[in-house]
């Protein structure tokens, strides 16, 4: 039964889906194979194909953005949280990347001097109560928490360059809109991370600002098992938000604040490294656990690692993983039409969660936030990849705390996680897909409806780098 609250909600839906079909632009498609072209040509650079690639979301970018310069509405799927909170997605999670690129001795200076223009345009309207594109008040549990997280950190990335240039007015109408998200409830998981990764950032920015998020940090700390493991809440799993969220999060805390808890957060990067390494071959990566489509994000931590523990750790290693994960990925249609797909290789809803919109995915260049800021210090252009772990050493170990054990095929180019306390084989995954009644649902209410699907938290024992179980 339809009820007035319902029929407000898809009175507000349905406007912001007529804003999306009204300025939504065509398919940018027209650098796709060159792009692949790009990545199946083994005689370029490691930095010259990433650079190729940024280039390509820059111009794809620039294609889709609205003209306020706080939403941009990318093809494909939506979210359960409507088209303008997708369309923000859309910028919000660009921006970390433009802010670390704009940093670098390998950015195009025009290309910087454009990014530089975009990033303000972006914090200026976003955080103006009275501009068109604001970004919105944050209430509690909002999803603009998870979004202030990477505005803070493309703010904090540009403190030195950019953030001099904003006037007293506009510092002060940006840091307001960012103290909203402290104090504010959130899941209890990792997105306890957002609000402390804000919090830093203003006290980093703002003299007068007190640190206040100290219990959240604790709380994120109860969630540690050891051998870097981070369960995602009380009774979560461990999955790959060890890499893109907790192990992500945390180096960015340290490096904004390297007196905060340097021993804790150094040992669990380096601890988790110690296995995680083994995931990755040169014809695909482990996956496993919940929000795939950030898969290409998977690297970062190997290059963080790299930064603090350089020994066992080779710079040239945590290249080689960022290299062949990309080119992996985009050889299989993992990047198209100007954004990561919506799938583990080309758009399949069957592997998109509910809440991942069309620019969700952008996550993924997590990766390369990390790769273009640590460039500053590493001259990545004189680095030669190193063979990855799995392709040098044939392996066997358990880490207990994620109930996992990994085996290397090195001579099959292959790596195997198996959950040993699992009992479901994957040959008896039944793969759930969106209904009639979905789609209706979906139409009417304007938001996505559909189911997903979680190999891991189905039980299914054993994950592989052939990603065989996604086709």
């Amino acid at each position: 039964m339809i009820n007035k609250q319902n029929i407000a909600f898809i009175a507000r839906m349905q406007r912001q889906c007529c804003h999306r079909r009204w300025h939504l632009r065509s398919a940018f498609k027209q650098h796709d194979e060159t792009l692949k072209n790009r990545f199946n040509d083994s005689s370029g650079t490691v930095c010259d194909r990433i650079n190729h690639l940024t280039q390509y979301f820059w111009q794809a970018h620039q294609h889709y953005l609205h003209r306020s310069g706080t939403i941009a509405y990318y093809p494909g799927a939506g979210s359960i949280y409507g088209a303008r909170n997708d369309g923000i997605e859309g910028v919000t999670r660009l921006l970390p990347l433009w802010a670390a690129y704009r940093s670098s001795p390998l950015a195009d200076p025009q290309l910087t001097e454009e990014m530089d223009a975009t990033i303000t345009s972006a914090l200026i309207n976003g955080t103006d109560p009275q501009h068109s594109g604001y970004w919105g008040d944050v209430a509690h549990k909002s999803t603009l928490i998870c979004e202030a997280g990477d505005i803070a950190l493309a703010l904090w990335l540009v403190k030195d360059s950019l953030w001099p240039r904003f006037n007293t007015h506009q510092q002060r109408q940006i840091l307001s809109w960012l103290k909203q998200v402290i104090g504010k409830q959130t899941a209890d998981s990792n997105w306890h991370l957002f609000v402390i990764l804000v919090d830093k950032v203003i006290q980093a920015l703002d003299p007068d600002h007190q640190f206040c998020s100290m219990d959240r940090y604790q709380r994120i700390k109860s969630f540690y098992q050891g051998n870097g493991c981070f369960t995602d809440g009380e009774n979560g799993a461990v999955d790959l938000y060890n890499a893109w969220a907790f192990q992500y999060a945390l180096y960015w805390l340290n490096k904004i604040d390297p007196s905060f808890d340097p021993c804790f957060i150094t040992h669990a990067m380096v601890d988790f490294c110690a296995w995680y390494k083994y995931l990755f071959t040169d014809q695909g990566v482990v996956l496993f656990g919940r929000s795939l489509c950030y898969r290409m994000a998977a690297p970062a931590p190997l290059l963080m690692a790299s930064e603090l523990n350089p020994e066992q750790y080779p710079s040239g290693m945590a290249l080689a993983a960022l290299d062949s994960c990309w080119r992996f990925f985009i050889s299989q249609g993992g990047v198209q039409l100007g954004r990561p797909s919506q799938g583990i290789f080309e758009d399949d809803l069957r592997w998109l969660d509910p809440y991942s919109g069309p620019a969700s995915a952008f996550w993924a260049t997590r990766s390369l936030v990390v790769f273009y800021h640590q460039s500053v210090t590493t001259d990545w252009q004189q680095l030669t990849p190193q063979p990855l772990p799995a392709l040098q050493h044939t392996v066997d170990i358990r880490v207990a705390e994620a109930e996992l054990d990994i085996t290397t095929l090195p001579e099959q180019h292959r790596s195997i996680v198996t959950f040993y306390n699992h009992n479901r084989s994957e040959t008896d995954t039944r793969l759930s897909t969106q209904t009639m009644r979905d789609k209706l649902r979906q139409l009417l209410y304007g938001v996505a409806s559909r189911p997903s699907n979680n190999l891991l938290k189905q039980g299914v024992k054993v994950f592989d780098s052939t990603l065989s179980q996604y086709r």
